[in-house]
C-alpha cells in the first residue's frame, strides 16, 4: 500500500542500493532508482545517470519528481577505478546530486549517505579534507585531487571521508529543512566486495571481519539502517555517521592501542 512518499536512490541496481530500494518499496514509497544499468526490479522508476558527469545528472535530475522526501545516496566504487572517477562518483557527485535536490526535498525530509569505516580516520586527515570538500569549479576539483589523492586505495579513503564530513556539514546548512546523516559499512557481502579486497587487500579485511563475528555484513542490515535514519524515528539525529559493522573498526582501533586487551586481562 502507497504511503504517498517518494524516495530517490542512487546505485539501487545492485548491493545496498538495492536492498535499499526494496525496504522503502516494501514501506510504501514510490522508488526512483539512479544508476548506469537499469535495475532487474520492474516496480522501480529508473532514471539513468552517471555520478561522474555534471551533465548527466542534471539530465536525471529533471526527470525526477519535484516533491522528494528521502534521498539516499548509495552509489560507488572501489578504488580500482581512475581516481578522479572514484572522486566523483563517491564524493563530489553525492555532493552535485544533493544540491540539485535540495529544493525538491520535503520540509522535514532525510538524505542519507553511504560512507564507510574506510572513512574512519578523517580528524587525521582534516587538512587534506578541507581542500577536497571546498573545491566546486572543475579545476579546483582536478586541482584538489591531484594534490591530495596519490592513489586509488587514498582516493577510495579520502572520498568516503569526506562523505562523513561533508554530510555534517550538510546537515547544518539545511537545518529546519530536512537532516542529512550518513552510514558507515564495513565490509558487505555484494558484488563489489571482491573489487574491495583486490583494492585493499585481506591483511586490511579480514581482521575486520573476524571482530565483527566471522562474517561480513548483509545489503538488508545496512538498509534498515538507512531506513531508520529516513525515518520520523530518527527526527533528532542530524549531522551524525553510524558505523555499521558490527564494532569491527572501533574493536580493531582500540585493540591496536591496547584497550581491548586491558579489559580483557581485568
Amino acid at each position: 500500500m502507497s504511503n504517498g512518499k517518494v524516495a530517490v536512490i542512487t546505485g539501487a541496481a545492485s548491493g545496498i542500493g538495492s536492498a535499499v530500494a526494496k525496504r522503502f518499496i516494501a514501506e510504501g514509497f514510490e522508488v526512483w532508482a539512479m544508476d548506469l544499468k537499469e535495475p532487474a526490479d520492474s516496480s522501480l522508476s529508473f532514471v539513468a545517470a552517471d555520478l561522474s558527469d555534471v551533465e548527466s545528472l542534471k539530465a536525471a535530475v529533471a526527470k525526477l519528481p519535484k516533491q522528494i522526501d528521502v534521498l539516499v545516496n548509495a552509489a560507488g566504487v572501489s578504488g580500482l577505478l581512475p581516481i578522479p572517477t572514484v572522486m566523483k562518483v563517491n564524493f563530489y557527485g553525492l555532493r552535485a546530486l544533493t544540491g540539485m535536490l535540495s529544493q525538491r526535498i520535503t520540509s522535514g525530509g532525510a538524505v542519507v549517505n553511504i560512507a564507510s569505516t574506510s572513512g574512519w580516520f578523517w580528524r587525521d586527515h582534516i587538512d587534506e579534507l578541507q581542500v577536497v570538500i571546498g573545491a566546486h569549479s572543475e579545476s579546483e576539483i582536478t586541482e584538489a585531487i591531484n594534490s591530495h589523492v596519490a592513489d586509488g586505495y587514498t582516493a577510495y579513503a579520502r572520498s568516503k571521508e569526506a562523505v562523513v564530513v561533508w554530510s555534517a556539514m550538510a546537515a547544518q546548512e539545511f537545518l529546519g529543512r530536512f537532516r542529512v546523516n550518513s552510514v558507515s559499512p564495513g565490509p558487505v557481502q555484494t558484488p563489489l566486495l571482491d573489487d574491495f579486497y583486490e583494492a585493499m587487500g585481506h591483511e586490511e579485511l579480514d581482521p575486520l571481519t573476524a571482530r565483527a563475528g566471522g562474517r561480513n555484513g548483509l545489503p538488508d542490515e545496512i538498509a534498515d539502517v538507512i531506513f531508520f535514519l529516513a525515518s520520523n524515528q530518527a527526527r533528532w539525529i542530524n549531522g551524525t555517521d553510524v558505523p555499521v559493522d558490527n564494532s569491527a573498526e572501533v574493536s580493531e582501533f582500540l585493540a591496536a592501542k591496547g584497550f581491548i586487551e586491558r579489559l580483557v586481562k581485568q
